[in-house]
C-alpha cells in the first residue's frame, strides 16, 4: 500500500511538472518549477520583461506578455501559483467580487523592510465611477498609498468561465514622498490572471515599474514598488 502511494505521488507531481512545461518557459528555473508542481507560491523578482515566465498558451496570456512588453518596466515581478482544477472549480469565479472589493484593499497587511512594521497596503480607497457591461467591468479609484501619496487608478476586469484579467493602471504621476517623480502617468501596471489549463488552475500575476533611476533612490523606490505589488497580487492568491 505504501510503494502505490509513492508511485501515485510520484504520477501527480510529474504530470504537475509536465503541466507547468505547457505554460512556462526557461526563464522559470527547475527548482521554481517543482515548487508550482508542488502547488506552492512562487515570488520573483525579474526585473525586465524578457525575464517573464510565462508562455503565451492562450489569449489572456497573450494579452498579460504584449502589455508588459509594452510597458518595458524598470522594476518588475511576478507571482506564480499552480493549483489542481478538481475542487478549486469555482476559483475562477471567486476572484472577481473580490478583486472588485476595492475597499477591501485597505486592509491588506503590508510589511516595511526598511521599518520593520506593518502597515495597511492602502490607506484609503474611493471609488470615482463604476461601468459594466457584459463580462467587463471598468472602475475608476483613488487609491491612498505611502509614499506616494495619491494614485488617480483605472481598474479593468474580464471574465469568463475558464479565465479572468484584471489590470490596474496609474493615471497620475507618482511622486516619492510628494518630492521626486518616480513614474509618469500609466507607467504602473499590476496584472492578476487565473485561467484553467487542463486539469490545473494557473495563478498569474505581475506588477511592473517603468521609472527613472534615481542613483540615490533606486534601492529604496525598488524595494517600495515592487514590495507593493508583490504584497498586492499574492494576498488574492492566499484568500483562495
Amino acid at each position: 500500500m505504501k510503494k502505490q502511494s509513492i508511485f501515485c505521488i510520484i504520477f501527480l507531481v510529474l504530470i504537475a511538472t509536465s503541466l507547468c512545461a505547457e505554460v512556462f518557459n526557461d526563464n522559470l528555473s527547475s527548482n521554481d518549477r517543482k515548487r508550482v508542481a508542488n502547488g506552492e507560491l512562487v515570488i520573483r523578482n525579474i526585473g525586465k520583461a524578457k525575464n517573464i515566465s510565462l508562455k503565451p498558451v492562450n489569449e489572456t496570456a497573450k494579452n498579460v506578455i504584449e502589455i508588459i512588453e509594452e510597458l518595458d518596466p524598470a522594476y518588475l515581478a511576478e507571482v506564480i501559483q499552480v493549483l489542481p482544477y478538481e475542487g478549486n472549480e469555482d476559483l475562477i469565479e471567486s476572484l472577481k467580487p473580490m478583486l472588485l472589493d476595492v475597499q477591501s484593499y485597505v486592509g491588506i497587511p503590508y510589511y516595511s523592510e526598511r521599518v520593520e512594521k506593518y502597515y495597511d497596503l492602502y490607506s484609503s480607497a474611493k471609488i470615482k465611477s463604476v461601468e459594466e457591461k457584459y463580462n467587463v467591468t471598468k472602475m475608476n479609484v483613488i487609491l491612498e498609498m505611502e509614499p506616494f501619496g495619491e494614485i488617480d487608478t483605472n481598474i479593468l476586469l474580464r471574465e469568463n468561465k475558464d479565465n479572468i484579467f484584471y489590470e490596474m493602471t496609474n493615471l497620475n504621476k507618482l511622486k516619492y514622498y510628494d518630492k521626486f517623480t518616480c513614474a509618469k502617468e500609466e507607467k504602473m501596471k499590476s496584472i492578476i490572471t487565473a485561467f484553467r489549463n487542463e486539469d490545473t488552475i494557473v495563478l498569474y500575476g505581475i506588477g511592473g515599474v517603468d521609472a527613472p533611476s534615481i542613483f540615490f533612490l533606486r534601492d529604496r523606490v525598488e524595494t517600495s514598488f515592487m514590495n507593493r505589488i508583490k504584497t498586492f497580487c499574492s494576498y488574492f492568491f492566499a484568500k483562495l
